[in-house]
This record gives structure tokens, sequence and C-alpha cells, in this order.
């Protein structure tokens, strides 16, 4: 297909020259150009020497004397294939090598961003994990030695720290699987309408634990909002939003889930009243193994991973995922889907 486009550029600019009255010198030149653009797009020296050919004998066909026959006349005809030909060798042996260096070049930064993961990956396990495993193993022995001795409020509270670190860890590992399985392009994507009231409701059922000493409220602009989306991955991003909200928001702070219709997206914003995210952080929030300076309230730092897979999973349905700043402090967390539109089975 790219051979006839061109051959027949090649023609039609050959024959606007011919009919200026240009020698065919000018109009072979035409030809050449075209075995040059050809040949840069091929990676096959033998196609490049077959489009040379062709284009010879379209040019000896069109603009030779007598026209229209394939007789050349002249001994110019063989110099002006073997020309040719070897442009086009070259030419195409030339982008091989462009094309196969720049493949290298991927390849390489393709390995080096994977080792980069991986070290962060390592390092990052190895410096955060520590401190919920070392958690879990002393709590538990705390409670193989001493369980006869506390009472039932003392052992509900080791019980729940127990349990903390465990959820954390096990939202860590899904996160990971999650991440690896979008990067790998493994995970095939369900996108069906869904209202979102309910993909609100079912999303605030799997919230962290210390949810209840927030106040957690849904304002929608109209009830029967929809969006085009995986329910499963997208109840994800809005978990993972607001359990980081959670995190890093004092007790008793107030977190919003807002959704509207704008410009044939539905917009889902997240805003909590919390500190707010530093304007040199915002850039890199949804980085993978991103972290900010500041810390949990339990002290602990998350691997940023969830962030990132919410970046991934928004990505991946089309869509955009920002921060913004809220007023008079706090964050909003912002990202848009396609809408549905509501159509009303009423008839007037």
């Amino acid at each position: 297909m790219k051979a006839i486009v061109v051959i027949s550029a090649s023609s039609l600019v050959g024959e606007l020259f011919y009919e200026m009255g240009l020698r065919d010198a000018s109009i072979i030149m035409i030809y050449i150009l075209g075995v040059l653009i050809y040949a840069a797009w091929t990676n096959s020296r033998l196609y490049s020497a077959v489009f040379s050919f062709l284009s010879v004998m379209v040019f000896n066909f069109l603009f030779t004397e007598p026209r229209f026959t394939l007789f050349a006349h002249g001994s110019e005809y063989p110099v002006t294939f073997l020309v040719m030909m070897i442009a086009g060798v070259f030419t195409s042996s030339m982008a091989m090598q462009i094309k196969e260096k720049e493949r290298q070049k991927q390849e390489a930064e393709m390995l080096a961003k994977q080792e980069s993961l991986r070290a962060n990956l390592l390092r990052t396990i190895s410096h955060d994990l520590r401190t919920p495993l070392t958690s879990i193993s002393g709590n538990a022995g705390f409670l193989m030695e001493h369980a006869g001795e506390l009472d039932a409020e003392k052992r509900q509270t080791i019980y729940g720290d127990i349990y903390d670190d465990s959820i954390w860890l096990a939202n860590l590992v899904e996160n990971l699987l999650a991440v690896t399985r979008l990067e790998n392009g493994s995970v095939q994507l369900k996108i069906e309408p869904e209202l979102v009231d309910e993909v609100f409701h079912e999303a605030l059922q799997h919230l962290d634990r210390r949810a209840k000493e927030h106040t957690i409220k849904t304002v929608l602009q109209d009830d029967m909002l929809m969006a085009e989306m995986d329910v499963r991955l997208i109840i994800q991003v809005i978990v993972n939003i607001v359990n980081n909200a959670i995190k890093y928001t004092q007790p008793g702070s107030c977190i919003t889930l807002r959704v509207q219709e704008k410009q044939g997206k539905t917009e889902f914003r997240i805003e909590d009243d919390g500190p707010g995210i530093p304007d040199e952080e915002k850039n890199h929030i949804f980085d993978m193994f991103y972290t900010a300076d500041n810390e949990r309230g339990d002290g602990r730092r998350g691997l940023g991973l969830g962030l990132a897979l919410c970046r991934f999973i928004v990505d991946a349905h089309g869509g955009k995922i920002w921060v913004e700043d809220a007023f008079p402090h706090g964050a909003v967390f912002v990202f848009t889907l396609k809408a549905v539109e509501v159509k009303s089975d009423e008839q007037g």
C-alpha cells in the first residue's frame, strides 16, 4: 500500500513537471526521492530493490519517448535503475540501522526502568515493611506469653493492632499484584455503564476501620448519574483515595465524595479538610514508590503504590486523575470517566 502511494505521488508530480516542460532528469529525481522515502519506511533491502525497479519501469512507461510503452531508448536507462537501486538499498540499510539502534535504546531504557523498580521495591520493602511485621510478631508473642494476665479491653486493643497491620500488608500485596497486571497489560477491562450512587455505596463498605473516626459523606449532582467503568477497579480507586485521606487527616475530619457530569465526562471529586499536599509533591504523588514526607497517624509511611495504582486504572479507562487544593485547607483528588447518558422511558 505504501509503495502504491509513493509511486502514485511521484507520478503525479512527474506529470506536473512534464507539462511544465522540465527535462527527464528533473522527473527522475522525483522518483529517486520516492525511493528514498519508501526505503526509510521498510526494513527490507529486497523490498527497496524491487521498489526501485518498479519506479524505473513506471518512469520509463510514463515519461520516456515513446510514452506509454516499456521500451527504453538510450543508454541511461540501466544507469538510472542502478542509481535508484543503490539509493534504495543504501537508504533502507541506514533506516534499518537507525531503527535497530532505537530498539536497542528502548530495550536498554526498559531494562534500566525495571531494574530501578526492583531496586526501589526491595529498598522500600526492607525499610517500610519492618514496622508492621515487627508489630504483628511482637503483639502475637506478647499474647502467647501473657494472654492470661490481660483484661478483655487490653486484649482487644492488641487484636485490633494485629488486624490493622495484617490488613495493611494484605492491601499492599493486592496493590502490587494489581500494578503488575496493569503494567503487563494482562488485565482485561470489563467496562459497562454503572450507577455512581451504587458504586459509592459499595466502595464505602470496604474502607479502613478507622473510617468511623471521620465524617464521610457523598454529594451527587443527580442520583441517576452513570459512568462507563470496570466497577471492580473503580471501587478500588475510590477506596484507595478515601483510605489515603483517612490515614493522613486528623480524627474527626470530614471527607466528601462529590460527583458531577461535566462536558461529557463524569467527574469524581474526593475532598478532605486535612493538612493538604505541598505544591512540590503534587507532580509526583501518583508516581510509583513515591511517598510524601509526612507520616501516617500511626507513624508508618506507605509504599507509594495506592495512588500509582489509581493512576494506572484511570489511565486504562481513558480518563484523567489529578490533585488540587481544597479551601481553606485540605486536598481534592479528582478523576474523570466517560459519562453515560440516561434516557428516560417516559412518553410525553
